[in-house]
């Protein structure tokens, strides 16, 4: 296996998204990860944007409306739907 290509840290930074993702080819992926190990910079950088993401992801995470209200909602469309199939 040859060694991961050497990048700098706007190439890393530029990439830093896809890493995270999962998204890169396994070169390019070996690329960032051996300039994170190396770059304490560029490593903050990657633990902030992580953070950030994970902050994202809380936030942005569907909850469940409560039973009863599901319930209401439901039997108002069900009235609603025959009300217009008698009319």
């Amino acid at each position: 296996m040859k060694p991961p290509q050497t990048i700098d840290c706007h190439a890393a930074a530029t990439r830093l998204y896809e890493y995270l993702d999962g998204e890169l080819t396994a070169e390019v992926e070996a690329a960032v990860r051996a300039h994170l190990a190396d770059c304490a910079v560029c490593f903050k950088l990657c633990e902030f944007e992580e953070a950030y993401l994970a902050f994202l992801r809380a936030r942005t995470q569907a909850k469940a409306a409560p039973e009863h209200l599901r319930r209401r909602v439901f039997e108002r469309v069900l009235y609603d739907k025959d009300r217009t199939e008698s009319e």
